[in-house]
């Protein structure tokens, strides 16, 4: 048996990590392992787990572009690092008013009266009920079945709005809630608001009903109570914008914009999804009922950090400026299938191993749009050892994953950038 010092243990892997960290990895394996080279394999296999799990850029060849463990909307960051006029006047030299610039651009995309900006949509959620059912005495929630959802990190929706104090309060059936589901609810419970969610991550079809919300907005007017729409996914997006680029698969998709102007009093929705962006959550809607939240006690405690706030600033600026292929979402579904085969050709040409060039399916997120497909060519790598291949992709400088099709490394570039072509063609031909 030949001891090891932990200097020596430190120093017998090279790696990015701080010394200390390795320091602290290597007295704890040597405080149960003496055997130098059994302690050695085991410090190396940590530190370069660790190491892997350092965040870091990557390169999504998933063909999900709104891949919730990479990151969801991929950003092009622009804020300066720097300080910013978060909250002072450049106008009258002293203390501003957070979020007015933004405020006007997002009024203006999505014909709000006001908007206020949270950390996410399940915060948008949780304190507009919180701070509604506080202020205007309201008991309950009347939803419909069909949208009861659970989502990603174990989020289940009664949870949250029994977390708030009120009642959840189920009409109709899973497939099917009539109009009039809604009145004998509201007649029951007086007291009440209606919450719409959008079904963002799964679908029901067949034998279906579903009450929209304008013959919501007339029932809600009719018994004076809130309507309440959480969209979840955030497209805000010009229809024209879509029609001429060809993009047909939000045909099934609410539009904040529709949202409001059919008569919601507050729309909730994400930032880092199909509006493009950094992951935050938005309220908007009726100025008074925005006002409310936004001095209510609780709403400090999931404000947006300043650097949120910019990159939601530089999204809206291109929507309203209609420069939406700057958006990295937007370039990346816009994109030809003629150029994404061009792309891939280019690729295979480039690199020793065998390859084939088939049709695929790109998918816009596992929690977006799970039903809707996108049609793209795929780059199939043909190798016995699929895992030597996994291996090498994934242990690049920048690490790129890829997608296992029964057994074959798949690279769908639906998700990845034109620039960063070449660092596959590197990775995969680095021996």
């Amino acid at each position: 048996m030949n001891p090891v010092s932990v200097n020596e243990l430190t120093e017998s892997v090279n790696s990015n990590l701080p010394r200390d960290v390795k320091s602290h990895i290597a007295k704890n394996i040597l405080t149960k392992e003496k055997d130098s080279e059994t302690a050695k394999n085991i410090f190396a296999k940590l530190v370069n787990d660790l190491s892997l799990k350092t965040q870091k850029e990557v390169i999504n060849a998933t063909g999900t572009l709104l891949h919730t463990n990479l990151g969801r909307s991929p950003n092009k960051i622009s804020y300066p690092g720097t300080y910013t006029n978060i909250e002072y006047d450049l106008t009258t030299l002293s203390r501003g008013k957070r979020n007015e610039y933004l405020s006007v651009l997002m009024n203006n995309l999505i014909g709000s009266e006001d908007i206020i900006f949270v950390n996410n949509n399940a915060s948008s959620l949780f304190v507009s009920l919180k701070a509604i059912s506080k202020l205007h005495n309201i008991e309950s929630v009347i939803i419909s079945r069909g949208e009861i959802i659970e989502i990603g990190g174990s989020y289940r929706l009664p949870e949250i709005i029994n977390e708030t104090g009120l009642s959840l309060v189920e009409i109709g059936t899973t497939n099917k809630t009539r109009l009039s589901d809604y009145k004998k609810a509201l007649e029951k419970y007086p007291n009440s608001l209606i919450l719409k969610v959008h079904r963002s991550n799964f679908s029901i079809s067949g034998f279906t009903e579903d009450v929209s919300i304008s013959e919501l907005a007339e029932l809600k007017n009719k018994y004076d109570v809130f309507l309440l729409h959480d969209l979840g996914s955030g497209l805000v997006i010009d229809k024209k914008f879509l029609e001429v680029n060809n993009v047909n698969i939000f045909r099934d998709e609410p539009f904040v914009q529709d949202s409001l102007s059919d008569g919601s009093d507050l729309v909730m929705f994400s930032g880092d999804k199909l509006f493009g962006s950094v992951q935050s959550g938005m309220i908007a809607g009726n100025e008074g009922l925005v006002k409310e939240i936004k001095n209510f006690s609780l709403f400090r405690t999931y404000r947006c950090s300043p650097i949120t706030l910019f990159e939601l600033q530089e999204t809206a600026v291109k929507y309203l400026n209609k420069k939406e292929k700057e958006i990295p979402f937007w370039n990346l579904i816009t994109e030809p299938y003629s150029s994404l085969e061009e792309r891939c050709k280019i690729i295979a040409k480039s690199i020793s191993f065998s390859t084939t060039i088939e049709k695929g399916k790109s998918v816009i997120g596992g929690g977006t749009l799970p039903s809707v497909t996108l049609e793209s060519p795929i780059l199939l790598i043909e190798y016995e050892k699929t895992g030597n291949i996994i291996n090498r992709l994934i242990k690049n400088d920048i690490p790129i994953v890829p997608r296992i099709i029964k057994d074959r490394v798949c690279l769908d570039l639906r998700s990845v950038f034109n620039d960063q072509d070449a660092a596959i063609v590197q990775a995969l031909n680095n021996t």
